[in-house]
């Protein structure tokens, strides 16, 4: 069975409570016992020393010197405020007693220490009593025992008791549902929030929950859900827009490889012919392959799922080794590479990563440069970090492009320039891998001036 959170944190405020009201409530007891039994044993010690100076001796036995205080109402009566005074032997024997004892005795207890306070019964009644060692000449005679009744206190005490024992659980239950009232009210906005959430789905991605008038804790994490609903937008937004791109960029060359399969099917061809098509849809297909090979490098550095291998690498080795695996694309368009690095080159990085940056970068400068052009690299130090710039010459890119280029399968002005095949995935994957390491990625681009690609390392 469910319960309510208001009914938890009522039922949880209750039981925490209950313990300090049952605190309050047993010093309250004390504190009253104390007073009223402390006033008691008070008035027992008082009379117990005015009798004891009232005392006199006569061969050996005490006895009472002046009678006329007997003649007090309390001396002489049990209805009002009764004094009950006794004087005993050392065998236990009623030398004398006061009026209103009549017939009765009081019975000392030869264990109790001496003007020590305790409880006992006379006449079905209850009485606190105390008892004084008389003595002749520091010679043990005799007991002098005083008592009062206590009934009218204890009943005072058990009346306290039974109203705390009753009022305990009242209180309790009435703190509860004050409690569950209070929470209910405190929760309202908690249930608004619940049922605006429950109204969000994943075709209604748009709706958000309204912010609460008080500057409160609800109000933060209505903030912090309100964004990270817009995060969770964006990336349903962005993988919508991924999907179709993708799903854009595969049906093309599936498209040109069905259509030129089907022309060859049409009639017989030569083999120069089928051999022709043939290359064009293996060309065709080497495309789609690199493609999913790009798709699934950016898919899984999206994810983050790739652990990261941090080494030291040198940038000017591996430029080189880069440089030489674009060997053919650069001497097919005759283009002049330099690289000028000093003796600081080294960093603390992912070389995986790493590789796959400049080689993007290296490949989009050899790809927009001018037939003939100059491609310029530098790797240098400055202020605790490690510069890596690539210069080209080439073709460059409108201000207005400039934020646009990394994004995913987004491509400057391709109606343009035809002849430069791409994706428009080479930056994107770029862009994440740098943030991924930390690596601040810049680009500076005139219109038909050229570009400059920055990389600055935390050396």
């Amino acid at each position: 069975m469910t319960t309510s959170f208001k009914n938890k944190i009522a039922l949880n405020f209750t039981l925490s409570t209950a313990l300090l009201i049952a605190v309050v409530f047993l010093v309250i007891y004390l504190i009253v016992n104390l007073t009223v039994f402390g006033r008691v044993e008070k008035d027992l010690d008082f009379e117990a020393r005015e009798h004891l100076e009232e005392l006199g001796m006569k061969n050996g036995v005490p006895f009472f010197e002046d009678k006329i205080e007997w003649l007090e109402r309390e001396h002489l009566f049990l209805e009002i405020n009764p004094i009950f005074v006794q004087l005993t032997g050392l065998d236990g024997k009623v030398i004398d007693k006061s009026p209103n004892l009549k017939t009765n005795e009081l019975k000392p207890d030869f264990s109790k220490a001496d003007m020590l306070f305790f409880r006992t019964k006379l006449l079905g009644r209850s009485i606190a009593q105390m008892q004084i060692v008389v003595k002749d000449k520091s010679q043990k005679v005799g007991y002098l025992i005083v008592a009062l009744p206590i009934d009218e206190s204890e009943r005072v005490m058990s009346n306290l008791q039974t109203a705390l024992l009753i009022s305990f659980p009242v209180v309790l239950l009435l703190l509860f549902l004050i409690t569950r009232y209070m929470a209910g009210r405190s929760i309202e906005p908690v249930l608004s929030v619940i049922d605006t959430a429950d109204k969000i789905t994943n075709e209604n991605l748009t709706a958000r929950i309204p912010l609460p008038a008080r500057k409160d804790e609800l109000k933060k994490l209505v903030t912090t859900i309100n964004a990270l609903m817009d995060r969770i937008e964006n990336a349903v937004d962005r993988e919508k827009q991924f999907t179709s791109d993708a799903s854009h960029e595969l049906r093309t060359p599936l498209a040109v490889i069905k259509g030129t399969l089907e022309v060859l099917i049409r009639k017989p061809r030569t083999a120069e012919e089928y051999i022709d098509k043939v290359a064009y849809c293996i060309k065709e297909i080497n495309r789609i392959n690199y493609l999913v090979d790009q798709l699934l490098l950016l898919a899984r550095f999206e994810s983050q799922k790739k652990d990261m291998d941090f080494q030291k690498i040198g940038l000017s080795e591996l430029t080189e080794t880069i440089l030489i695996r674009q060997q053919d694309r650069i001497l097919d368009k005759a283009i002049s590479v330099s690289l000028d690095s000093d003796d600081h080159d080294l960093v603390y990085t992912d070389p995986y990563m790493v590789d796959i940056i400049i080689e993007n970068l290296i490949s989009n400068a050899v790809k927009y440069s001018k037939h003939s052009g100059h491609i310029f690299i530098r790797i240098h130090q400055e202020s605790q970090k490690l510069i890596y710039k690539i210069i080209d010459k080439g073709i460059g890119i409108e201000s207005s492009e400039m934020e646009k280029i990394k994004e995913p399968f987004y491509r400057s002005n391709p109606l343009a320039h035809p002849e430069i095949k791409g994706n428009g995935l080479g930056l994107s994957i770029v862009k994440r891998m740098c943030e991924l390491l930390t690596i601040q990625f810049s680009i500076e681009s005139d219109l038909n001036e050229g570009t400059i690609v920055s990389l600055i390392f935390n050396s």
